[in-house]
């Protein structure tokens, strides 16, 4: 969504969604996978949207029209503790926070000092011992530095215990089950619908796009993102506010 289906304001625009409506009605399979929880997906569901989600990069599959959760991959206490712990000896100066797999912003949870870079102020305040004590779909870690360097630290402590990403570059990483990513969930749904890699073509912009993009039979970073994405994908379009993923689907739609 954000860098990529969003404009500059946190919309779609009209000529985006029109193109998504149109791949829709020719049978295409239209699926948002986004790293933000299900109480962020305001801006599709505004399109005109009601499909299916990837949320939580890959934690999370929900489908919008029903407003069900159709499966989830979630990080476990133990995992979660031993990381930290891990974490903890390598860079010790970060705050967390936590998205559940819930449906609703009652399911963020954070330290004190945890400071979000989207929507400071929507977590419920609590301890780090109570923060870890549940599954979560995410883990979120916010240091000091970038957010390469933090994920370079991160995913020494995490080990083949957790999956860690980032998608943004201000010092926010994002944890999660081992395995769990938005490539390995948009290949379960294709699989559960007779689709091969190769049928696929994939849109992103950040490092957690990275598995998704590798996977798709067409993976496209958009012109304003990261170098590690445009080094993956098959093609390199336009910037995210240009309607570049409207000017690639209206090849075929």
């Amino acid at each position: 969504m954000d860098g990529t289906l969003l404009n500059d304001e946190g919309v779609v625009t009209t000529r985006t969604a029109l193109a998504l409506k149109r791949a829709t009605a020719a049978g295409a399979r239209v699926v948002i996978a986004t790293g933000r929880p299900i109480w962020w997906l305001g801006p599709v569901i505004d399109a005109g949207f009601d499909g299916i989600a990837v949320c939580m990069n890959g934690a999370i599959v929900y489908d919008i029209a029903a407003d069900r959760v159709l499966s989830s991959s979630l990080l476990g206490p133990d995992q979660a503790q031993a990381f930290v712990t891990e974490l903890q000896e390598r860079e010790p100066r970060f705050a967390l926070a936590v998205e559940r797999a819930g449906t609703q912003l009652s399911a963020c949870f954070a330290e004190d000092d945890y400071d979000h870079p989207w929507a400071d102020g929507v977590f419920q305040r609590t301890s780090r011992r109570q923060l870890l004590s549940e599954p979560m779909a995410k883990l979120l870690v916010r240091g000091t530095q970038g957010s390469a360097d933090l994920a370079a630290h991160a995913r020494a402590a995490a080990g083949a215990r957790a999956a860690v990403t980032y998608s943004t570059d201000d010092g926010l990483i994002e944890v999660a089950a081992s395995g769990v990513n938005k490539g390995t969930a948009l290949e379960r749904l294709a699989s559960s619908w007779g689709i091969d890699a190769a049928q696929v073509i994939a849109f992103g912009d950040m490092p957690n796009d990275l598995e998704m993009l590798s996977w798709a039979g067409h993976g496209v970073a958009m012109g304003n993102g990261h170098t590690e994405v445009h080094a993956v994908a098959n093609e390199v379009i336009g910037l995210h506010h240009h309607d570049a993923v409207a000017e690639v689907l209206e090849r075929w739609f």
